[in-house]
């Protein structure tokens, strides 16, 4: 008798939901995930020129201001920081970003925030799971569990395969459809 665990169900039926998804986005849609992270790249540059750093640190910045951040508010926030701007909201955004600085991306120890981080820096097998995410596959809480989060970035990576999508732009595209846009 084969049993299924708890991840791997998660895994299973979030492949399918992520399926239905991807099948129902418009052309638009795919075009807005086609683009999502190389804009979001622009950005990190942006903030990586102001700190004269490397891209890897701007997107580290640029991810350490995204919890519990709009889009626009994420993007304010961390070229703010990179000129040097006293930045309101959550404490722990600006000392994330201050350890990027300090040490690295992957001074980012939150599996979301890291992922985040290296997607925006080019990696392309890079995937975010975030409260869309999670609304996407149907979980009843906003915040993954590591199983959850390891679970739910296996279905993303098997289902762009079965589109020739990377894994980062199939995660952009059942962001936008779950979310209703791109901003």
């Amino acid at each position: 008798m084969n049993t299924l665990t708890v991840n791997e169900i998660v895994t299973a039926t979030s492949t399918d939901l992520f399926r239905d998804l991807i099948l129902k986005a418009t052309l638009g849609q795919v075009e807005q995930a086609s683009v999502w992270y190389h804009e979001a790249q622009e950005v990190a540059q942006e903030v990586a020129h102001n700190l004269n750093a490397s891209l890897e640190i701007g997107a580290g910045v640029v991810s350490a201001f995204s919890p519990r951040e709009r889009w626009a508010s994420n993007v304010t926030k961390a070229v703010a920081f990179s000129l040097g701007h006293d930045v309101s909201g959550l404490k722990n955004n600006t000392k994330m970003a201050n350890d990027v600085l300090a040490g690295g991306i992957d001074a980012l120890k939150g599996l979301k925030t890291n992922a985040f981080a290296h997607a925006i820096a080019g990696d392309t097998d890079a995937v975010v799971v975030d409260v869309w995410m999670m609304r996407a596959a149907q979980m009843k809480n906003d915040s993954p569990t590591q199983g959850q989060y390891h679970a739910i970035s296996k279905a993303v990576v098997q289902v762009a395969g079965e589109f020739g999508l990377t894994p980062r732009t199939a995660q952009a595209l059942i962001w936008i459809v779950v979310r209703g846009s791109a901003i």
